[in-house]
């Protein structure tokens, strides 16, 4: 069976310029040098906070409606930004499920 290669390490973050870019998502840089993203019908939420301790490198979190709840989805500094962009494309694929 051939070798297999696996996603490891943290990529390039700045991978995510285009997707921001291309699905009009708005952002700010904090202070603290953290990214804060929102998609254009500010339901979805991107949080990109490097730097900080105290937080989750990546945050995704949906908000939810009357009749479905929302959720959030944490990874820590480790996780490839392939999987976070995996993730953000399913969502813009997928708004009405």
């Amino acid at each position: 069976m051939p070798s297999r290669k696996w996603l490891l390490g943290e990529g390039n973050p700045n991978d995510l310029n285009s997707f921001l870019y291309e699905n009009r998502w708005t952002y700010v840089i904090d202070a603290d040098g953290g990214l804060h993203a929102a998609s254009p019908c500010t339901r979805v939420y991107l949080g990109y906070q490097p730097d900080n301790p105290h937080a989750d490198t990546w945050t995704i979190s949906l908000d939810g409606t009357a009749r479905q709840p929302g959720w959030r989805a944490r990874f820590d500094r480790h996780t490839p930004v392939e999987l976070v962009l995996s993730v953000l494309r399913t969502l813009v694929e997928h708004p009405g499920r």
